[in-house]
C-alpha cells in the first residue's frame, strides 16, 4: 500500500501514511495546511484511511489539535557513552529477513513504531554468551530501535547497540507512553530532552 504525500480536500492538505496498514493496522496523517478547521480535515483524511483498511488513525502536524486525545509524545533522550555500564553483550549488523519478523513482533504494540518491508540497513542482533537476547536498529547516528528477546536484557541491549554509534553522545527517540522503555532509560541515566513530535487520536 502506498503513502499519499499530498492528499488535498476542500478542508486542507495532508500527507497520509498508509504503508503501515498491512502490518500494524495503523494509518498516520500529517496535517500540512488547514483551509477550514483541523477537525474537518482530520475527518476527511480518516475516512480515506479507514476505507484503505486502517483500524486506527492518528494525526500530527500543523493544526489545532485541541480537543483530541494525545496518542504519543515522542521525546529525545540522551546520555554520554562513558556513563553507560559495561556489558558483555555484543551488537552485530545483520541483513537476515528474520530480523524484520522479530522486530514487528516486538514493536506491534508501539503506536508510532515504523514498519519495514525488508530488513533495513543498520539492523542488528544483540547476543550475550552465545544467546540472542535482543535486536536493534542504528540509523543516522542514533539508536532508532531497541527491543529485548530475553527478559531483563534491556540494559545489555542498549549498551551493546550504543557501542556501534560514532558519537560519544548516545541519542534516541522514545514515546513517553512507552512506560517500560522510559523506565529503562531512566534507570540507565538518560536525560530527557524536548518533545520531538506529538501524535493525536
Amino acid at each position: 500500500m502506498k503513502d499519499l504525500p499530498f492528499f488535498t480536500s476542500s478542508e486542507g492538505i495532508a500527507s497520509l501514511i498508509l504503508s503501515e496498514i498491512p502490518v500494524s493496522g495503523n494509518a498516520y496523517v500529517i496535517v500540512r495546511s488547514v483551509f477550514t478547521t483541523t477537525d474537518a480535515l482530520c475527518k476527511d483524511c480518516a475516512g480515506l484511511c479507514t476505507a484503505a483498511g486502517a483500524r486506527q488513525v492518528v494525526f500530527s502536524g500543523n493544526g489545532n489539535f485541541r480537543g483530541r486525545r494525545t496518542a504519543a509524545r515522542i521525546i529525545w533522550r540522551s546520555i554520554e557513552r562513558a556513563a553507560l555500564p559495561d556489558t558483555e553483550a555484543v551488537a552485530v549488523l545483520t541483513d537476515a529477513p528474520e530480523w524484520a519478523i522479530r522486530y514487528h513482533e516486538r514493536f506491534r504494540h508501539i503506536l508510532t513504531a515504523k514498519t519495514y518491508a525488508a530488513t533495513p540497513e543498520g539492523a542488528c542482533w544483540v547476543t550475550k554468551g552465545g544467546r540472542r537476547i535482543g535486536l536493534g536498529l542504528v540509523s543516522g547516528g542514533v539508536l532508532a530501535a531497541v527491543a529485548t528477546l530475553e527478559r531483563g536484557s534491556g540494559a545489555d541491549c542498549v549498551c551493546a547497540l550504543a557501542a556501534l554509534l560514532p558519537s560519544d553522545e548516545i541519542r534516541l527517540l522514545c514515546a513517553m507512553e512507552n512506560r517500560q522503555a522510559m523506565a529503562l532509560y531512566d534507570r540507565l541515566g538518560f536525560s530527557m530532552g524536548g518533545v520531538h513530535e506529538i501524535w493525536y487520536f
